[in-house]
Order: C-alpha cells, then sequence, then structure tokens
C-alpha cells in the first residue's frame, strides 16, 4: 500500500520494471517534469529535465530509491505456467538464471551467491533461517533501522507513480500521460470555493446563470489520476450549484412569498447556508488531504440535498398551509435516515410553522392577538384557517336563508392536522368571540387574566419527556384558570377588582393607566415606568440552533439528543401530542364558561321554550285565540264593507265562510291583534329577564315574536286566493328574530325548520276545527243536516276520528316526546353548570356547538315524525290528499246550506267523497305500517345517544288511526 496518506492508486510493479535501468530509461521518455522524493516523502528538487532526475537518482543510489533486485523471467525457458521446484534439494542448486541476474544488476553485491528466498508454503517441514528480531529500546536510541524494501509503486513515493502516468506508453491505459499536474493546495482551495459556488484558479463560471467550467481541459495533482478527481469534481460542482440554487430562492422568497412560512422558511436555508458557507470557507480552508476534502464535500452535499428537493417543489402561489404540509410530509420521509439531518429539518419545523402556530394560539387565546381583531363584520376577510362568510341554507321545499358567521376553511388546514383538533380549536375560539363581543368585562375576554394563568406555549414535540411535561403544564394552567374563574363568579365587583389585584402583583407588566389616580399615585406612576424604561436592552443571543448542528455535523463533533429508538412518536402522532392537549385544555374552559352564560345570562331556555310555545303551537291558550281568530264563523267578520259600520266586537278572518281571500294586511292586523301577547303573558312567569329586540330596543316579545306574510312564489300564491283549498293560510307565518348572543343556537337554519313545522301544524288546527264542526252539525241536525244521508253520517264519523288522530299524533307524539327528551337534557347540562364542578358537563354535551346539533336534531327528528323529511314527501301528499277531500266535503256542506249546490246529487258526492277519503286512508295505513315495521328493523341510534330515540312513533299513530285493522279488512 501507499506509504504517503494522499494515494489513492496502488499497482505491484512487475520484475523487470524493479531495476535502475528501467528508472533510468523510463525518466529519460517522461515529457513532464517530475519531483524525486526520498523514502519519507521528502522532495529533493525539481528536475525539469529527463536526465536531471537520471543524475538524482544516481547520486542517491538505487537502494535509497527504494528498488529491489529481481529475478528475470525468460519465457524460453521457464514458461508462464512452470510450476515451482517441490524437491528442497533441487531448489537450492545454483541455476543459470542466478548468473543472469548477476550480469544485469547494477549494485556491485559480494553476495552474489545467496539464497533464494521460497515461498514459506512450500517448505513446511524445515523451519525458516531468518531469525525474528527483537526490538530494544537501546536499538531504539542508537537511532539505527533498517531500510525499507517498497514492494509497490506507491510505496515508492508519489514521484514513481507520476513517472508511470506521464509514460507514453501508457501501460495503465489510464489516458493521463499528457495530462498537466499542478499544484495540489491550490487546486484544494480552488474545489473548495467550487464546492461554494465561487469563481476559483481552476473553475470559472462564464456568464452570471452559465455553469462552471475549468480552466485547464485536463488537470490532475501529484499522487491521482484524472479519474479519481473526476468524481470529487462533480459532487463539488453539485454542491456549488445547489448553494447558488438556494441563494437565489432565498433572495426570491422575501419578493416572491407574500406567505409568512415561506419566508421563514427561506430565513431558515439562508441561515443553514451560512453555516456552511463559514465552515466550510473559513474553518475548513486548509484540509490536510484529498480524503478530508471528499468528506467535507460529502457532508455539506448531505446537508444540501433535501432543501433542493424543498425549493424545487416550493411556487410563489403556495400559500402557508401547503408549505407546512411539504415540509412536515419531507421530515417523515427522511425520519429514519441521518440524524443530523433529521434534527436539522424538526427545527426547521419549528420555525415555518411559527407563523401558523402563533395564529393557532391567539385563535384560541392562549397568544395575544396581533394587528386588527377578525369579527363578523368583516365579511369576506380570511385570516389564515378562519375567514368571515354569508353561508346559504336551502332547506327541504327550496326556502333559502344566509347567515354570516365565522367560517373554519379546510382548504387552509395542513393535512398534517387531524380533523376532530382543528374543529375543537375553531369551536374555541368562536366561543372566545361570543364572550368578548357581549361580555367584555369577563376574565376570559381579558388577556391579562388568561396570561396570568401561564398558559404553556404550543410547539414542535418529539420525545416523550417533553410530552409529558407538557401535560403537566397544561394541568396546572386549567387549574389556576378555573380558580380565577370561580372567584370571579364569588365575587361582587367581578372584573375590576380582579384587573386592580393583578395590576398590583410584584413583576407584573407596567400599565400607563392614570384615570382615577390622585398625585402621588401619578408620581409612582411615572417613576415605575422610568425605571421600566431605563432597563438595558437584552442583547439577541448570536448562537442559532441550526448553525450550531451545522457545525458540530462538519466538524465531527455533532451529538444526537437521544439515541433511544423508541424515544420519539410516530410521526402521525406529533401534530396532537404536541397541539391537541393545549386546545383541548382551552376548549373544555371555554367552552363550559359558554354554555354557562348561554344558560345563566342570556335565557336561553326561555327563548326555545318560546319555539316551543308559539311556532310548535305548544301554547293552548294561544292555539284556541288563534283558532277562533282564524275559523270562528260566530266572531265579527274584519272585512271591510262599503256602508257597513262594525260593531266593536271581537273581530276574526271567518275563514270557511267567506267568499274573498286573501284578506287585506288591516284584517290581518285587526283580526290577530293582541293574540301573540296575551298568549305569551299568560305564561312569561319570570322566565325572561331581558325583554329586549334582536335590535337592542325594549319590545313586548322576545326576538321581535310577530306575525309576518310568507314570501311565496305565484304558484303558491295562486292557491292561497282559494278559501276552501288547504294552501289557503300559507301565506301567514310567525316572525322570530334571534338575539345575536343566541345566534349561534339558534341558527337560520333551525328557524326554517321551524317555520315549516308552524305551516303544517296550522294545516292540522284548520283541519281539526273544520271536522268538529262537521260532526257537531250533523249530530245536531241543524242546517242543511236535518236528513243527512248514511255516507254523509260516515263521512263526518271517520274524518273526525282520523283528523282527530292525526293532531294527536302529532301534538302529543311527535312534537312533544322528543321535546320532553329534550329538555331533560338541557336541565342536566343546566344543573351541572350551576353545581361549580369541574369537568362536570354530561359526556355528550360539553360545548355550544353540540348544543347547537342537539337542537339540530330534536328538530330532525319532530320533522320526521310530522313527515316533513325529504325522503317522506309522498306520505306528506298522500296526507294533504286526504286534507284536501275533506275541505271540499266542508265546502259542498257549506253550498248545500246556502242552498247552492245541487240537490239532486248531493247524497251521490258524499258517497263519492266518502269512498275517495276511505280509499286514501287505507292507502295511508299501509304505508305507514311500512314505515312502523321499518323504523324497527333499524332504528337511529342518534336520537336514541341523545334520549330523543325512535320509540316507534308511526306505531302509535297506526293504533290511534286502525287499532283493529279496520280499514285494512275492507
Amino acid at each position: 500500500m501507499a506509504g504517503d496518506e494522499n494515494a489513492a492508486d496502488v499497482f505491484a510493479i512487475p520484475d523487470f520494471w524493479q531495476t535502475s535501468a528501467w528508472l533510468e530509461q523510463l525518466v529519460q521518455e517522461a515529457p513532464t517534469p517530475l519531483f524525486a522524493r526520498d523514502l519519507h516523502g521528502e522532495p529533493i528538487r525539481p528536475c525539469h529535465e529527463a536526465k536531471a532526475y537520471c543524475r538524482a537518482a544516481a547520486a542517491l543510489g538505487s537502494s535509497n530509491l527504494g528498488f529491489i533486485p529481481y529475478t528475470p523471467i525468460t519465457l524460453a525457458q521457464d514458461g508462464f505456467f512452470k510450476l515451482p521446484p517441490l524437491d528442497i534439494a533441487e531448489a537450492k542448486q545454483p541455476d543459470a538464471r542466478q548468473e543472469e541476474v548477476e550480469g544485469f544488476s547494477t549494485v556491485a553485491d559480494s553476495t552474489s551467491d545467496a539464497e533464494v528466498e521460497f515461498d514459506p508454503w512450500m517448505d513446511l517441514e524445515e523451519p525458516s533461517d531468518r531469525r525474528t528480531g527483537l526490538r530494544t529500546w537501546d536499538g531504539f536510541d542508537s537511532g539505527r533501522t533498517a531500510a525499507h524494501q517498497p514492494m509497490f509503486v506507491s510505496e515508492a513515493g508519489p514521484a514513481a507513480y507520476d513517472a508511470l502516468l506521464s509514460w507514453s506508453a501508457d501501460p495503465l491505459e489510464l489516458g493521463n500521460w499528457d495530462v498537466p499536474v499542478v499544484e495540489a493546495k491550490t487546486y484544494f482551495s480552488s474545489l473548495l470555493a467550487l464546492a461554494l459556488g465561487r469563481d476559483s484558479v481552476f473553475f470559472r463560471k462564464e456568464d452570471e446563470r452559465g455553469p462552471f467550467k475549468p480552466a485547464l481541459p485536463k488537470m490532475r495533482i501529484s499522487g491521482y489520476s484524472r479519474q479519481i478527481l473526476q468524481g470529487l469534481e462533480s459532487q463539488a460542482l453539485w454542491c456549488g450549484s445547489t448553494l447558488l440554487e438556494l441563494n437565489a430562492f432565498v433572495r426570491s422568497a422575501y419578493a416572491a412569498y407574500s406567505s409568512r412560512c415561506g419566508v421563514a422558511l427561506a430565513s431558515s436555508i439562508g441561515q443553514i447556508l451560512h453555516a456552511v458557507e463559514q465552515r466550510v470557507a473559513v474553518d475548513g480552508r486548509n484540509p490536510r488531504s484529498l480524503l478530508q476534502l471528499q468528506s467535507t464535500i460529502a457532508d455539506v452535499s448531505t446537508i444540501l440535498k433535501p432543501f433542493k428537493k424543498l425549493a424545487s417543489q416550493l411556487r410563489p402561489t403556495r400559500s402557508d398551509h401547503d408549505i407546512l404540509s411539504l415540509v412536515f410530509h419531507t421530515i417523515s420521509s427522511l425520519d429514519d435516515g441521518e440524524e443530523y439531518v433529521r434534527d436539522i429539518l424538526r427545527e426547521i419545523l419549528r420555525r415555518v410553522s411559527a407563523p401558523w402556530v402563533e395564529l393557532m394560539e391567539e385563535w384560541i387565546g392562549t397568544r395575544r392577538e396581533s394587528g386588527i381583531p377578525l369579527t363578523k363584520s368583516n365579511l369576506g376577510e380570511t385570516k389564515g384557517f378562519v375567514k368571515v362568510e354569508a353561508e346559504a341554507y336551502v332547506d327541504d321545499f327550496g326556502r333559502e336563508e344566509e347567515d354570516v358567521d365565522f367560517r373554519l376553511d379546510r382548504s387552509k388546514v395542513p393535512d398534517f392536522m387531524p380533523s376532530d383538533v382543528m374543529d375543537s380549536i375553531f369551536e374555541t375560539g368562536r366561543n372566545l368571540r361570543f364572550i368578548r363581543s357581549f361580555h367584555p368585562d369577563h376574565p376570559l375576554a381579558q388577556q391579562a387574566e388568561i396570561e396570568s394563568s401561564q398558559p404553556p406555549k404550543a410547539d414542535w414535540l418529539y420525545d416523550w419527556s417533553s410530552i409529558l411535561e407538557l401535560e403537566s403544564r397544561v394541568s396546572q394552567y386549567r387549574d389556576r384558570l378555573n380558580d380565577a374563574l370561580r372567584r370571579s363568579r364569588r365575587s361582587t365587583s367581578l372584573y375590576p377588582l380582579c384587573m386592580v389585584a393583578r395590576a398590583e402583583e410584584p413583576g407584573s407588566m407596567f400599565r400607563l393607566d392614570f384615570f382615577g389616580l390622585d398625585q402621588m399615585g401619578m408620581e409612582e406612576r411615572i417613576l415605575a415606568s422610568i425605571n421600566q424604561l431605563d432597563q438595558p436592552m437584552a442583547e439577541p443571543s448570536s448562537e442559532d440552533t441550526l448553525g450550531v448542528i451545522v457545525r458540530q455535523r462538519l466538524s465531527d463533533r455533532y451529538r444526537a439528543t437521544t439515541n433511544q429508538p423508541d424515544a420519539t412518536p410516530h410521526r402521525t402522532l406529533l401534530p396532537v401530542l404536541s397541539f391537541g392537549g393545549i386546545a383541548s385544555a382551552q376548549a373544555q374552559i371555554v367552552n363550559q364558561e359558554s354554555l354557562r352564560l348561554l344558560f345563566n345570562e342570556h335565557d336561553l331556555r326561555a327563548h326555545l321554550g318560546l319555539q316551543r310555545n308559539f311556532s310548535l303551537l305548544g301554547n293552548g291558550i294561544f292555539c284556541s285565540r288563534l283558532s277562533h281568530a282564524l275559523f270562528d264563523l260566530d266572531l265579527e267578520s274584519a272585512e271591510r264593507e262599503a256602508g257597513v259600520a262594525r260593531q266593536g266586537g271581537v273581530m276574526g278572518l271567518r275563514l270557511g265562510g267567506r267568499d274573498t281571500w286573501p284578506p287585506a294586511s288591516s284584517e290581518l292586523r285587526l283580526a290577530l291583534a293582541g293574540v301573540l301577547a296575551e298568549s305569551f303573558g299568560s305564561h312569561k312567569g319570570s322566565r325572561f329577564r331581558n325583554l329586549c329586540s334582536a335590535s337592542g330596543k325594549s319590545s313586548g316579545l322576545p326576538g321581535d315574536l310577530s306575525f309576518a306574510v310568507r314570501e311565496l312564489s305565484p304558484e303558491e300564491i295562486d292557491k292561497c286566493t282559494n278559501p276552501d283549498s288547504l294552501e289557503a293560510l300559507d301565506f301567514l307565518r310567525l316572525s322570530y328574530k334571534a338575539p345575536p348572543e343566541l345566534a349561534s343556537i339558534i341558527t337560520t337554519i333551525h328557524l326554517m325548520n321551524y317555520d315549516g313545522i308552524f305551516k303544517l301544524l296550522l294545516r292540522v288546527l284548520r283541519m281539526l276545527y273544520v271536522v268538529n264542526q262537521l260532526h257537531r252539525d250533523i249530530n245536531s241536525g241543524a242546517g242543511s243536516w236535518r236528513n243527512p244521508s248514511n255516507a254523509s253520517y260516515r263521512f263526518a264519523k271517520e274524518a273526525q276520528h282520523f283528523i282527530s288522530s292525526i293532531a294527536s299524533y302529532f301534538f302529543d307524539t311527535g312534537v312533544a316526546l322528543p321535546w320532553q327528551a329534550f329538555e331533560r337534557k338541557l336541565d342536566k347540562v343546566q344543573a351541572d353548570l350551576d353545581s361549580h364542578k369541574d369537568n362536570t358537563a354530561t359526556e355528550r354535551l360539553r360545548s355550544p356547538d353540540q348544543l347547537r346539533e342537539l337542537h339540530s336534531h330534536v328538530l330532525d327528528r319532530i320533522m320526521f315524525a310530522l313527515f316533513l323529511k325529504k325522503r317522506q314527501l309522498p306520505v306528506l301528499k298522500l296526507l294533504e290528499g286526504m286534507f284536501s277531500t275533506v275541505l271540499r266535503y266542508a265546502m259542498f256542506s257549506r253550498l248545500q246550506a246556502l242552498g247552492r249546490a245541487d240537490e239532486t246529487r248531493g247524497d251521490e258526492e258524499a258517497a263519492e267523497l266518502y269512498t275517495d277519503l276511505k280509499k286514501k286512508m287505507q292507502v295511508f295505513i299501509t304505508v305507514c305500517r311500512g314505515l312502523s315495521e321499518k323504523g324497527r328493523g333499524g332504528g337511529s341510534m342518534m336520537f336514541e345517544e341523545l334520549g330523543v330515540g325512535d320509540d316507534s312513533l308511526v306505531a302509535q299513530l297506526l293504533t290511534k288511526l286502525d287499532m283493529g285493522d279496520y280499514y285494512c279488512k275492507h
């Protein structure tokens, strides 16, 4: 092997090359200057001519040049495949070739008859004559050492190898005979400059964007072939080109990227490039060997490779979440690679995600919000993953409403964040804005109160010890903030006292507030401000984490943070373990406090009860007053007649007893005036503590509850003009606007559902009044019922039974049962909140969002029981067809009483209407039986979990309609 550590190519010298005569011949034919070295590797002197080198070789002697005698091989005598002698005696006999060796030898040696050394494996019987020499300290002190006899050309020094490469015969077939030899130190410096993307003596760039090109077509250094150096040059060229590309990306990032995360990524890459350049150009500018230089360039290439991939995938149009996802997935793909590369990428992920994490902390309230706060009035604006948007809701019947609220923009959420964690984060921030908007003096609305509880800082955590420590800090923060909220609830002067006490705490931030202070207090505040401004500014630390990792790795002083393979959780768990605990603790506190404010401060139960009493017709007095105002024929008509003065009695619309329809707006006001106010006053009690309208002004009814006219299409308006049609009252609706504080619980889509239920129940209320009037008239024999037919008796009886059963099912089962379960749930939640115990909220209701979902499920269950779902539209159409048949019979009886009906076809028409009603009832009962069996086979588990499960409500309707299977038998 080579004696010099720089030698890379090793070749054995054939026997006929080991003579000084061959060396003289080699030097004479060498076209390039050679450098002679002794056995210790020290240069003797440059020989610019071949003869000068021959004289140097002769002066030193062949032994000093490291050549040994050889035995020439003759093909004629020996051949290439002649076996060595097996007989030792025969081998010891002198041979004719020995005489030839003595003739060709240039060194006079007295031991011409020396014995030939044999292979020790061929002479196993006799021990070797050579004795083992013992090394002693005396011999060391004397300084006498044995002469080194090299066996390979590389051991003879780079001069011999250079002479071999420069020989025009090219025995090694490397094509290096015409390659000039350059100075090693300059070549190393040029390679370092090339690795840093800089011009040098041997590598230059013709233009700014062009590639590097060597100054010489071919070149090498002493002791190395051109092929060996080409691989290192290509590696240094890749490294330099990558450095230039990354530097260009860093410079353009501040102008091209509007994304904060993109700028953070470019800044982090710039710090790594600065550390690499400092380490290579300053600390490693004088490499001791080519191997050391190669190791440095390889380490730099390993560091730059993932960032080249990142920069190539980034585009100016990429947003924060795209950049975060790209960096996270890059780290995941290299998580099992080099430890220092993994640590560098983790640190970069921490820095790149810092803007996004800060936005998340600002949204949930653990960090003070910077800039202009985002409110619902900023329609169309976006801040990170939160946007203010007007969302349109369309019910099953095509009615559309808009609602402006905060929305979670899932397209701007990094794909590594779990959806349930992001839903919790978004809901926490929205509930916190509810507290800040309507309760500005609440402790959670005061950022200083939250900061005094020392919320933990959100950051990426990669080891289990840090994660366990975070859980401990989160638990302590939750306990401190809960204690502060309990103290604030017990205090009479709730928030000013806690603010003053907090301002007087030692070490708290000085507040420049002079209102309400006397002269002494103002002087103390000014002196405190002067002392605070007099403090020296904190010097930023010059140590950079990324630079430290890079410098340690390039100087071989890097130590991994952990050596245990199981010390780091799986990468898919890192977002949950790093941010889920903080978000969960903050959500638990903010959501429970929001629920407590909704129940105790904003009369949520009273507003929900208002919908139950009026929109769902749960108030008996309201149903009675509304029924008389709309249908009672005994009341004075509110219709204006020319030349007829009103009597001043109770007036009504008298639907079913008039030909002109719909009524004018003045008639509606006269007939319905006082119905809502009287009904509300009878059940008001003390539930409403704040009778304010949605606009903030004083109002007689909560939510500006009143009668209004529903917006209808032209086709629907045409149907309303017929007083005997089922759609005659579809124009009438209840107008209610939820207060802004309750808009998140009683949403626009909920009000649309209430309106649809009220529309159907109002039809049922009308049908109930009509059939009761028919049944009473036919039994009393009044009017035209003195001699009714058998079909008339049957029709009145069965219609009254059918409508009464439908009304009882709708009011007592379809509406009452789900709503009672809903109120029991609310009672349980409110009791838990009033107990002031931690974590006592029910398992399935911990936030206003879950309360809104529960409200939606209850309304959905009611609409399902009332056949108002879109998939139940055929059943509803069948039911409305029976209602229309009853109304046609009522119109027939009214015309007959007025003498306008055809008396000859009276009984036939009554029989036809009865037959039609009976057939429709049979079909309806058959359909309901199928729905009941389907419900028993696969009940809705969702409603059962919420306490409003499917208790075979349709089966109860069947029991009311046809207990003895009368219609099925016939």
